[in-house]
């Protein structure tokens, strides 16, 4: 707790929080999934008292079945977010239903949260990358988890995780 409290501090006493950029969050989303085509892409950046987030959706069909990737930058959220991201990173998580199931595991060494219901054909994927990104990958109409899985191993993690963010402006 007092290493959690220690990192907001320090992140605090440090310049603004930087993000990356709209387009650039934007760009990171993929044009296309393997079987799936995107029909929706877009970013933006949310503030609210000086915490801010910059979020990008992509959401990708196939017939019925409907993938929304969701990109979010978190490191406008300061020592906020970095206690978030630092409390998710060490969850463990291991359950599982007549209809389905909830777990962490780790995608391309990255910490994840999968859940999934076979009754409702549904499911998530959220991978906590760093102290900065939060992938969210939710899925409808899905005839296994796997389909979920194989769009988390199509996207380049370590690339998303390597975006600088844009230098910071004077107030």
């Amino acid at each position: 707790m007092q290493a959690m409290a220690g990192a907001a501090q320090s992140q605090e006493a440090t310049a603004a929080p930087s993000m990356v950029s709209v387009k650039a969050l934007k760009n990171a989303l993929p044009k296309e999934l393997p079987g799936l085509e995107r029909v929706e892409a877009g970013a933006e950046k949310q503030s609210v008292l000086g915490i801010s987030a910059v979020i990008a959706t992509g959401v990708y069909e196939a017939g019925e079945k409907t993938i929304q990737v969701e990109i979010s930058d978190m490191g406008g959220m300061g020592g906020l977010g970095t206690m978030a991201m630092m409390g998710i990173a060490n969850a463990e998580v291991d359950k599982e239903t007549r209809t389905g199931f909830e777990r962490t595991t780790t995608y391309q060494g990255f910490k994840a949260l999968e859940s999934y219901d076979k009754t409702n054909q549904s499911g998530e994927i959220e991978v906590y990358i760093g102290k900065r990104f939060n992938v969210s990958i939710n899925g409808s109409s899905l005839s296994s988890f796997d389909e979920l899985a194989a769009v988390v191993k199509a996207l380049d993690l370590k690339a998303l995780s390597e975006l600088n963010p844009e230098p910071v402006s004077a107030p």
